[in-house]
């Protein structure tokens, strides 16, 4: 019976590694793509923008570059002209 305990406590650690490595290998990369919206001061309501995504480094501008309009997100659902108080998500540059 003890000359069965280690192998198997192995076996078992190199399971659980294997399918931590594997949920790691499938979840890098994969920032979850968001539609952006920007204010239009002539409606006075948010409009639909262009795609963006919610995880990295550089901020989502209307024309990619810094000096551009920054899009936001919604924290409500995607609709075209969602409620000011769920515009409330900073959206970052796709393909970084």
């Amino acid at each position: 019976m003890k000359n069965y305990i280690l192998p198997a406590v192995l076996i078992l650690i190199g399971t659980g590694t294997a399918f931590a490595t594997q949920k790691a290998k499938s979840d890098k990369g994969n920032f979850a793509t968001k539609q952006g919206y920007i204010f239009n001061s002539a409606t006075n309501q948010w409009d639909r923008s262009i795609m963006c995504q919610d995880d990295s480094d550089v901020i989502c501008t209307v024309n990619g570059l810094p000096t551009g309009q920054q899009v936001f997100g919604t924290s409500g659902p995607e609709v075209d002209h969602p409620e000011a108080e769920t515009v409330n998500v900073e959206l970052y540059k796709l393909g970084n």
